[in-house]
């Protein structure tokens, strides 16, 4: 069989209109993402280096998803976030090592929202096996004051905030009793 230059001509359109299609896909919104928020959170850990983690608590804000997690020694509070179809990565992959020289091991994120507010998020693990409950004052909008711990150790905090307060806000530790054992100010939140 002759191959003409119109043969030619046809495969090497095909070739690059291949090319093309294959790198629109590789580099749009359909490539990324994925259809399932845990998916999402699973895809986050991978671009870290990071788990995968056993969810410890999925909290669920509509648009949004928080998983608490643990990684070995490691904890992490990373966020999903839905757009139009797809859910995407969002903060707080990165885990945080458990100091357990610390009666409390913690850290804290806060993404921007509409209407100049932050979904603000306090979470971690406690050492310390006298704590039974931990406790966040000086927010009003808290989605929780108290927590009580489980066999985890683990704990999560969240609320919107208006991004021009700065209110001080404490981090408490309570026995079973309710007296005091742990208090830390949280800087910077």
């Amino acid at each position: 069989m002759k191959i003409n230059k119109k043969h030619i001509d046809v495969i090497i359109e095909w070739s690059i209109a291949i090319v093309l299609l294959f790198i629109c896909y590789k580099y749009s919104f359909l490539s990324s993402g994925s259809f399932s928020p845990l998916k999402a959170h699973e895809q986050s850990e991978r671009t870290y280096h990071y788990g995968p983690s056993k969810i410890i608590k999925t909290i669920d804000l509509g648009k949004e998803k928080i998983y608490l997690g643990r990684y070995k020694e490691w904890f992490s509070g990373d966020t999903v976030k839905k757009e139009l179809i797809k859910w995407y990565p969002g903060e707080g992959v990165g885990g945080t090592l458990i100091d357990s020289s610390k009666q409390v091991s913690y850290s804290w994120y806060g993404s921007s929202t509409k209407n100049n507010e932050m979904i603000m998020k306090v979470f971690g693990y406690v050492s310390d096996p006298n704590i039974t409950t931990m406790q966040i004052d000086g927010e009003d909008k808290i989605s929780s004051a108290k927590y009580q711990l489980d066999e985890s150790r683990m704990f999560i905090f969240y609320w919107n905030e208006d991004n021009k307060l700065n209110r001080t806000k404490y981090l408490l530790g309570l026995d079973k009793d309710g007296k005091v054992i742990y208090k830390e100010e949280l800087i910077g939140l």
